[in-house]
Formats: structure tokens, C-alpha cells, sequence
């Protein structure tokens, strides 16, 4: 009888738990990757410059290093940059403009001219982080998560992809350990002084 008992409050506390979840996502649009398919042949020469000299790939694009505050003024500064850097970046991306979730997290979207397919222009951005990233442009630690939202790009800070428009959910810690009461002693007694 415990057992059935147990497993009933079990699978409610499940069940409410997705109920929440649901409730979390509702009408909210959210970000999507670029699906399968390949990518332009342009895209594995800046893969291997992102990751072999990162340097190098910033000064193509005419990203210049500094720029502090806050993780979206960073990636602000860095599209900014690399668009207004290149006359091949600048064919592709119109410009930028600062969103904002529903739970706060603040992204920057990146408009396009349609001279690239959005999963190749998502995927020239992403590799743009990845190198600034090895550059050491980016002095916060979270991801810079690259997804696609509507006919934009998006860039913004997350643990985790696909998380624009979603409540982060808290990372279950441990209990602590009960503290175990201490085992009385017996107080000495003192001898009274007279």
C-alpha cells in the first residue's frame, strides 16, 4: 500500500512539473539551429583560421580587441565590427539590433540582406564567436549561443542553447547533510571558590 502510495505522488509531482514546463514556453518564439544540410566552402577556411589563429581571423574582420561591460555590449561591439568591418560581412548582415526575453536575458539580433542562406549566415557568425572567443575578445565565461529566431540571427549568453524565451531551469543540488546534534557532555564541575 506504501509502495502505490508513493508512486502516486511520485508520478503527480512529475506531471506538475511538465504542466510548469508547458506553461514556461507558451507563445513565446523561440530560437531554432540551421538543420541539416552542408555549408558554403568559405566556412571551413574560417573554421580553421577561428581555431588555429583566432588573431588573425579578428584583424580579417576588422574586430578590434577591448570593449568591457556587460556580455551583450561585447557581442554588440564584435557583430558591429565584423559588419561594418568587410564589405563581404557587410553584404550579408544589415544590422544589429538589442532584444530581449521574456526572463530578462538580453541578445542581440542580427537582420539579413538574403545574399546568404540564414544557416550559412548563422554558421559565419557562430565561427566569428569561436574566434573570438580563442582571441580572448570575450571576458565572460557562459557561451555565446548563435540560433536562429524568425528571419534573424541571434546571439546571446546561455549555459545552454535554445534556451531564449525559457526559464532556466536551477541546477538540483545536493541536501546538505543533516547536522547531527552533538552528544551532551556532562559540564565539570568546578569547585566553588569561597
Amino acid at each position: 500500500m506504501r509502495d502505490e502510495e508513493f508512486i502516486r505522488e511520485y508520478v503527480l509531482k512529475i506531471l506538475k512539473e511538465q504542466a510548469e514546463e508547458k506553461d514556461d514556453k507558451s507563445d513565446l518564439p523561440g530560437t531554432t539551429g540551421p538543420g541539416p544540410g552542408r555549408y558554403k566552402k568559405e566556412l571551413a577556411n574560417l573554421k580553421a583560421l577561428s581555431d588555429s589563429n583566432p588573431k588573425k581571423l579578428m584583424q580579417n574582420l576588422g574586430i578590434k580587441p577591448g570593449g568591457g561591460g556587460q556580455p551583450w555590449q561585447i557581442i554588440l561591439k564584435i557583430l558591429n565590427d565584423a559588419i561594418s568591418g568587410t564589405k563581404e560581412m557587410d553584404a550579408v548582415y544589415n544590422n544589429t539590433q538589442k532584444k530581449k526575453d521574456a526572463f530578462g536575458r538580453m541578445g542581440i539580433a542580427v537582420s539579413l540582406t538574403g545574399e546568404l542562406a540564414v544557416r550559412d549566415a548563422l554558421a559565419f557568425i557562430r565561427e566569428t564567436f569561436r574566434g573570438a572567443k580563442n582571441a580572448g575578445y570575450l571576458n565572460f565565461d557562459d557561451k555565446v549561443q548563435v540560433e536562429i529566431l524568425g528571419n534573424e540571427i541571434l546571439a546571446y549568453v546561455s549555459p545552454k542553447a535554445f534556451r531564449w524565451n525559457q526559464k532556466l531551469k536551477k541546477s538540483k543540488k545536493s541536501k546538505p547533510e543533516e547536522s547531527k546534534p552533538e552528544e551532551s557532555k556532562p559540564e565539570e564541575s568546578k569547585p566553588e571558590e569561597s
